[in-house]
């Protein structure tokens, strides 16, 4: 079972692969991609990355920039049509990629002595990994939770703490304001997107808090909704250290664990469990679970 799931994981990136390189002219946005390896959005972002090294976003313009290279090196289209044949909005936008990339302009690519797509690191198709996992998950069946939420934007660095920070900041005073404090039974953080370059000002940080009881009235509290995790089987991963390593264990999860994994991927938003109070305990005794939801 675990060689069949860790095949049908490949073959559905390797299938996205096919299609990146066939249709750069195309839509490749996100969710369209992940429409067509048979995969929930919530983890098509962080299978891909875990096993390619690269986002989806930062693969489909490594191969749009390569693309234009060799057009521009190999003939003498105009510029704004090489750009739109590789999926640029136009010559501008394939101009100001080409700088950032290489440093050199289009007039500049087409006149150099030396191919600048060498200077990028190889990217082949994802191959069967030989890595064995060492993770080693609980299986939970869980009833639905319904949760008071507060939700951020923005990754700094590849780093979601200065919006964890203000999606706390206002989640706990709402709690208290609402007279939940003697309900809460969890303190969690559903994790809906996957940071998608290095500086993502639109990924969300969900602060949440699992409450007992009838849902409270939120018509005077600003920027505060309910949400509910679905009711269903997680397999859950405990991690203990700080939450800035947090990092490693998600990215072990969906580069070992995922593609061998005796079970498929259900289509919800997986979620991390803070089990101790940070202000209790140091932060090398943080215990974290994070939970990825299975069929």
């Amino acid at each position: 079972m675990r060689h069949q799931s860790e095949l049908s994981y490949r073959r559905r990136i390797n299938r996205v692969v096919a299609h990146v390189h066939a249709h750069l002219a195309c839509d490749l946005e996100g969710g369209t991609l992940a429409d067509i390896a048979a995969m929930s959005r919530f983890h098509f972002h962080r299978v891909f990355s875990a096993m390619t090294g690269m986002t989806p976003a930062q693969y489909v313009l490594r191969m749009r920039l390569a693309a234009a290279v060799e057009a521009l090196r190999g003939g003498s289209e105009p510029v704004g049509q090489i750009a739109l044949d590789c999926g640029f909005d136009g010559g501008t936008s394939l101009a100001r990629a080409l700088r950032r990339e290489f440093g050199l302009s289009p007039s500049a690519v087409r006149a150099a002595l030396v191919d600048p797509r060498l200077a990028l690191p190889v990217v082949a198709s994802p191959q069967p990994s030989r890595r064995k996992t060492m993770l080693e998950p609980t299986f939970r069946d869980l009833p639905e939770r319904q949760l008071l939420c507060a939700t951020e934007r923005g990754a700094i660095d590849n780093d979601m703490s200065a919006a964890a920070q203000r999606a706390f900041g206002r989640l706990f005073p709402a709690v208290q304001a609402l007279g939940l404090g003697d309900r809460q039974t969890a303190c969690l953080a559903i994790c809906p997107d996957e940071i998608k370059g290095f500086d993502d000002p639109d990924a969300r940080f969900i602060a949440a808090v699992a409450f007992s009881g009838p849902v409270p009235d939120l018509s005077g509290v600003d920027r505060i909704d309910c949400q509910a995790i679905p009711a269903g089987r997680w397999a859950v991963f405990r991690h203990t250290g700080p939450y800035d390593t947090l990092w490693q264990t998600w990215r072990a999860i969906y580069r070992d664990w995922v593609p061998s994994a005796p079970v498929e991927l259900r289509d919800a938003a997986p979620f991390e469990d803070y089990v101790n109070d940070a202000s209790q305990v140091p932060a090398e005794a943080l215990i974290t679970d994070i939970h990825i939801p299975v069929r």
